[in-house]
């Protein structure tokens, strides 16, 4: 054995040697163009670099300018007053950390301008810009396809995008967001690249350095490297970015050639060193296998430790025919047993027994991964409709097929990175946020995989799921309460019979915003912190304003402008409602008299819930302040939602048919959403439908709307009913409305809701509109 040791371990000297001769003379050979390689490449990749991370910069301002182009707050306030337009702006600005945002009307106005810039302590600030209320100095940007350009503000560039701001088919306006081109981004260069970063700009034949990581950089040096003329002991690579002819931004990267060669030479020695010790290394090894008889029984014997750890991935090799070999296969074989167990036990506890999708604790894993790396996601919660149904009529045994039937269908969508199964009928189904996603087309994925009816024993069982849906960050920023959102936007779903709830405050009855509005509303109906707006209803026949629509605003001493959405539903909920819609009433009640006084005839709608109808001293209010005011009945409207008649349809209809008597008129609000029926619209008491602007918005691009608007009206019309259509936006909708014989219509178009002063001022100058 000593002669045979002695043998192998000659063998591994030679061999060793012989191996790390031929490295070192390759090595040393491909050293002298190492450095001419490794030059080429630094400069290659550094603007390689510089080309994708400032491409990546426009595209994302390009994505984010759209986004919040489309974003329906920001246009709201888009021709309101300047406060609210720039606070709205700074929103979006301070999203991606602009360095400037810019709102620019349709006549090409600078309207708003915000600018990020340093306080004399140095913090960042955000200020007006001086271009605000003068002309965009660029005014062909605006009519142009490209999106991205470089612009000049001052003494700073910035890397800007322009997105238009379209309502209907028509353009208010445009968004611009831009960051700036300065240190910081040179020094950003500087850290990836290792090569000192300059920047400047050429307007004309002018030259101006804006922005350097090097703080000894002059601009004669920064124009030679940007004309290719590579000064002595520096390695340079220079770049010009053209806009459109009007400036150019040059760019600069470059380094001392030493600090290059210092950094092979040091490699060199690094790699010599390396040699020495792995030749050591490996002669010692050698020497080692070779010495070691004994080595087969030693790892078998480290191995059951390892086994009896709990590691059972390792596995001990020994290439040996005798007893030892075998032993050693057999320990294997062993071990691959127990880990074949311990899989199938792991598995068990990680996946659901009745369809083997993911479970809860997988889910938890998951989402704590998702968390660590701040990723973006959506969780959807999923629940299967009326399986009760199916486990009392068929047995528990279909319910269990029904609900592997829909495991399967649902793990075919490769849009959602997890499915889990969290028992009984609930799914959750999890996607991260990437510019491609999209919660719409993700709801849509899920319906589509499950619209095909599931066949048991020649019976069609259908599969609907309730889905409620929250995100992180956008609702919440941990993963325990982004769970608990999204089964509360799914009970939500039941609570209103709609098959998809995205979860908002407005579901959560705990939220300390919801608790301080619901403490607060009170005193807000007591305290006069209410006001009423009023939407023009337009006589499509005649062109004139003949009604109005009363809405409510809340201002709020320390939230500032409360939308009706965050706290009517607050108020239905609290028992408020009835003395928000009195006051409401009365004050639209006053304000019809204020404008009698002024020569304007103008009937007024006030907005009723299914809580005012439930309430037994309603119809007495309602009659009581009509005599008060002594408003005729006739110039009255009661607005009903379809669903305040769904839950007490016998009492809600005999309370609307009072008021009809009374001669108020009766108008159901949002028609073609609710719930009613043909049957039941039939029976209601009503004078005029009121068509939902879901419908109305699209009427010039989507010929279903057009159907379904043409039909409504023509049902209406053949029930002895008038029409008023909300949502108009364009003139497209207002015409063909008339062109229909809708008779009244509201929407942006005509006029945005405006405070009694305001709409009084309107009204008085009797505007007569024309129709095609």
């Amino acid at each position: 054995m000593k002669s045979l040791q002695t043998k192998i371990f000659l063998f591994f000297v030679l061999l060793l040697l012989l191996v790390q001769a031929i490295a070192l003379w390759t090595i040393v050979e491909g050293n002298k163009s190492q450095e001419r390689q490794e030059i080429t490449n630094r400069l290659s990749t550094a603007k390689t670099i510089f080309n994708a991370q400032f491409n990546s910069r426009r595209d994302y301002l390009t994505a984010f300018a759209e986004t919040a182009a489309k974003d329906y707050g920001i246009k709201q306030v888009f021709e309101d007053e300047l406060r609210s337009l720039l606070v709205a702006m700074n929103n979006h600005r301070k999203r991606i950390d602009a360095d400037l945002a810019m709102a620019i009307s349709s006549k090409g106005l600078v309207t708003a301008q915000l600018v990020l810039g340093k306080n004399q302590a140095g913090e960042s600030k955000v200020k007006q810009g001086s271009e605000r209320e003068q002309a965009f100095r660029f005014p062909q940007w605006l009519e142009s396809q490209e999106q991205s350009h470089l612009y000049v503000l001052g003494d700073s560039v910035y890397q800007i995008s322009l997105s238009p701001m379209n309502v209907g088919a028509k353009t208010i306006g445009w968004l611009a967001f831009g960051f700036e081109i300065n240190q910081e981004l040179a020094q950003h260069f500087l850290d990836i690249t290792q090569l000192h970063t300059d920047f400047a700009i050429k307007i004309g034949e002018e030259w101006r350095l804006i922005a350097s990581s090097n703080s000894a950089a002059q601009l004669d040096f920064t124009k030679q490297v940007v004309n290719g003329e590579t000064p002595n002991d520096y390695i340079a690579i220079g770049h010009l970015v053209d806009e459109a002819g009007q400036l150019q931004l040059a760019l600069a990267m470059y380094g001392l050639r030493a600090d290059i060669v210092a950094v092979l030479q040091e490699q060199w020695w690094q790699f010599l060193i390396l040699t020495f010790i792995t030749l050591l290394l490996s002669l010692s090894a050698a020497y080692i296998i070779a010495a070691s008889i004994t080595k087969p029984v030693k790892q078998l014997v480290k191995q059951a430790k390892i086994v009896a750890s709990g590691d059972y991935h390792q596995t001990v090799e020994v290439n040996d025919s005798s007893e030892l070999g075998q032993l050693a296969n057999e320990f294997n074989a062993m071990q691959s047993a127990v880990l074949s167990r311990e899989k199938a036990i792991t598995h068990r506890a990680n996946h659901d027994p009745l369809t083997d999708l993911a479970n809860r604790s997988v889910l938890k894993v998951a989402l704590q991964n998702l968390a660590d790396r701040e990723q973006a996601f959506t969780i959807f919660h999923l629940n299967l409709s009326r399986l009760k149904d199916v486990n009392e009529t068929l047995g528990h045994d279909v319910g269990d097929w029904l609900i592997k039937a829909a495991a399967l269908r649902l793990s075919t969508l490769d849009e959602f990175q997890l499915l889990c199964h969290i028992g009984a009928d609930e799914f959750i189904l999890l996607a991260e946020i990437n510019e491609h996603s999209s919660t719409e087309l993700l709801v849509s994925r899920i319906h589509q995989v499950l619209e095909d009816n599931c066949e048991y024993q020649g019976i069609n069982l259908q599969l609907q799921v309730r889905i409620g849906i929250a995100s992180v960050p956008e609702h919440c920023h941990d993963t325990k309460s982004v769970l608990q959102m999204a089964d509360t936007a799914l009970h939500h779903s039941h609570k209103v019979s709609q098959l998809v709830q995205v979860y908002h405050q407005g579901l959560d009855v705990n939220s300390v915003e919801r608790l301080n509005l619901i403490n607060d509303l009170k005193d807000a109906i007591i305290d006069d912190q209410l006001e009423l707006h009023f939407q023009p209803k337009l006589d499509l026949a005649s062109g004139i304003v003949t009604h109005v629509e009363a809405l409510v605003r809340w201002r709020h001493p320390t939230l500032g402008m409360v939308p009706p959405d965050n706290f009517i539903h607050i108020a239905e909920q609290t028992g408020q409602i009835n003395a928000l819609t009195h006051w409401v009433f009365i004050n639209s009640l006053k304000q019809y008299n204020a404008w009698c006084e002024v020569g304007l005839n103008i009937s007024v709608a006030v907005n009723i819930s299914a809580e005012n109808l439930k309430a037994p001293d309603f119809y007495d209010f309602i009659c009581q302040s009509v005599e008060k005011y002594q408003v005729p009945a006739e110039k009255v409207t009661l607005e009903v939602t379809e669903s305040a008649v769904v839950d007490d349809p016998e009492a809600a209809i005999a309370i609307l048919q009072k008021f009809k008597d009374r001669g108020m008129r009766i108008s159901i609000d949002d028609y073609g959403t609710g719930y009613s029926s043909l049957a039941q619209l039939k029976q209601l008491p009503v004078h005029e439908l009121k068509i939902d602007k879901s419908f109305v918005q699209r009427l010039c691009d989507d010929e279903d709307d057009r159907i379904i608007v043409r039909s409504t009206i023509e049902l209406a019309h053949n029930m002895g009913l008038s029409v008023v259509a909300e949502g108009i936006e364009d003139e497209f909708a207002l015409n063909w409305l008339a062109r229909n014989k809708c008779e009244l219509g509201q929407g942006y178009f005509i006029s945005r809701p405006k405070p009694a002063k305001e709409l009084t001022a309107w009204l008085l100058e009797k505007k007569v509109y024309a129709f095609e």
